[in-house]
């Protein structure tokens, strides 16, 4: 077997491991930061993906004084993040760690929004709403809160994965050229 033969410094600089890695590090931060706030816009403007969110119950509009669905005073929205995951992953979400304003898990408030819900109504609960004057007939068991998802619609819109193709792109380009 004959061994090969050529410019393997060359190669080997061309293909540098560590300065292809550092521009993919590059490029998850960049995609991090570009998809949270993607994923604020699509909260804020009700139509993530360009679907729009359910509206809300009336009695909900009542309450909170507006019919602007996931916004009641910015916790959700303020506690969008991202991190790096791993080499060149990105987590854009809200971390289990996400408090509200009254110490509230903003995670589980997150997946309800995302997945919807259904809740037992409880004697309390029933209690509760009754006092908001919300009245739910003897037989109501049970509440269903419908998705409004804002991560899959953002994260899956064509648009948005364009821009992260052309960002990895942009990485993969340069760790090649510099």
């Amino acid at each position: 077997m004959s061994g090969l033969a050529g410019d393997w410094d060359k190669l080997n600089n061309i293909l540098n491991p560590a300065r292809m890695k550092q521009k993919l590090q590059q490029a998850a931060a960049k995609v991090g930061a570009y998809g949270a706030s993607a994923v604020k816009k699509s909260i804020v403007s009700g139509a993530p993906g360009g679907e729009r969110f359910a509206p809300l119950h009336p009695a909900t509009i009542a309450n909170k004084k507006s019919s602007k669905p996931l916004i009641d005073k910015g916790d959700l929205v303020g506690s969008v993040t991202w991190q790096t995951v791993g080499d060149n992953a990105v987590f854009i979400g809200v971390r289990k760690s996400a408090k509200s304003g009254d110490g509230g898990a903003l995670a589980n408030v997150a997946a309800v929004h995302e997945f919807g819900c259904t809740i037992r109504v409880t004697p309390k609960m029933r209690a509760y709403l009754h006092y908001q004057n919300i009245h739910l007939k003897p037989s109501t068991q049970y509440i269903s809160v419908p998705p409004r998802p804002y991560l899959r619609p953002t994260l899956n819109d064509p648009e948005f994965r364009e821009k992260i193709a052309e960002i990895y792109m942009k990485a993969i380009k340069e760790a090649f050229i510099s």
